[in-house]
């Protein structure tokens, strides 16, 4: 049955303190006992010092603490207004990356975005087909690959033989096209010399995971389910992503099974269930995937907007009509999540 009874985003910030100590608590008790649990099986030895008492002993010491820090009102997770999902309305997720999640690293470009194009899976033949016809007539061919720094830079696909002229009509009708799109979008998008100059290298708080990568994705898929129970009549969701390596690839798919598994200090677990199908596939840009080339071409102008709010980058108000509408949250629309916050970035999607 659908829940009428949510909580409102103020109240869910001023729980949101004594919720993360609940988790932590939850946490500690799980490791206390774990190490019993060990006790109980371990071989004895008599010359041995016993560090798993110790262990044991330091264990329970944290667990009292957190106990007595747990206080307040541990208020209820968001859940879906929807009821149980109708398994024939399904869209897919492609989410694609710009700019690096490192802290320390110093780049030109100075945000990382994880960006996401919505699409419902009636809709993508259309969509695909649109797209396919644009890049024949456009680039020459429907396989060619588009991709966002060859545009911005005017090579690859985009070089044209150095005609200039060739270059501008294209972008132009790449605008027009983006505007005809069947799409929805989201971006998460964390600016790094703030995030460093306020937070550090640290997690912004002791319920999110200290990697701004695993942060974002964190932020994304909270947003996501809001998106897809909101304004998408509960539809369920497959994710593809543009692959980026053994690595970050392991790690969005540990974080993705993470938030299936235990939710969010905001959305409970069985949200993320619900909403989301389990596992995340990785594609490259040689599958000519049109959602991915898409998502592509979204983050950049998004990073870019955050970095300069004044300024208006390229295809920025062609995405900026497609990011999700609403306000779940305390800032920002549901399509637009910005690490770190600040007011000079109050109604940024209107502009």
């Amino acid at each position: 049955m659908a829940q009428n009874n949510q909580p409102d985003p103020e109240a869910l910030a001023d729980a949101r303190l004594p919720r993360v100590q609940e988790r932590l608590r939850n946490r500690q008790e799980r490791y206390v006992a774990l190490l019993r649990l060990a006790r109980h099986h371990r071989v004895e030895s008599v010359d041995q010092r016993d560090y798993l008492e110790d262990a044991i002993s330091d264990g329970e010491e944290e667990l009292r603490r957190l106990t007595d820090m747990a206080g307040g009102r541990i208020m209820s997770r968001r859940r879906p207004r929807t009821g149980p999902p109708d398994l024939t309305n399904t869209v897919t997720v492609y989410i694609d990356e710009c700019g690096t999640h490192s802290l320390s690293k110093r780049e030109p470009f100075e945000a990382f975005v994880l960006a996401g194009v919505i699409v419902p899976d009636y809709q993508y033949p259309a969509l695909n087909e649109l797209w396919r016809k644009w890049k024949q007539r456009n680039l020459g061919s429907p396989t060619k690959v588009v991709h966002e720094p060859n545009l911005r830079k005017g090579n690859g696909s985009f070089w044209f033989e150095g005609d200039r002229v060739k270059r501008s009509q294209v972008r132009s009708s790449l605008k027009q096209l983006l505007n005809e799109l069947p799409f929805s979008a989201i971006a998460c998008v964390v600016n790094r010399p703030e995030y460093v100059q306020e937070i550090g290298i640290e997690a912004l708080d002791a319920s999110l995971p200290r990697h701004p990568y695993l942060m974002a994705i964190q932020f994304l898929m909270e947003r996501l389910v809001f998106v897809l129970d909101r304004q998408f009549n509960g539809a369920r969701a497959r994710i593809i992503a543009e692959g980026r390596g053994p690595l970050e690839d392991a790690l969005f798919q540990n974080e993705y099974t993470r938030l299936l598994i235990d939710g969010t200090s905001y959305v409970s677990a069985a949200w993320f269930r619900q909403q989301l199908v389990p596992g995340v596939e990785f594609r490259t840009k040689v599958d000519n995937i049109a959602g991915l080339e898409l998502a592509d071409l979204l983050a950049r102008p998004c990073g870019e907007k955050v970095l300069a709010p004044e300024e208006t980058p390229e295809r920025w108000p062609e995405f900026r009509d497609k990011l999700c509408q609403g306000q779940e949250t305390m800032h920002s629309i549901l399509g637009l999540k910005i690490v770190p916050w600040h007011e000079k970035y109050n109604d940024l999607w209107k502009s």
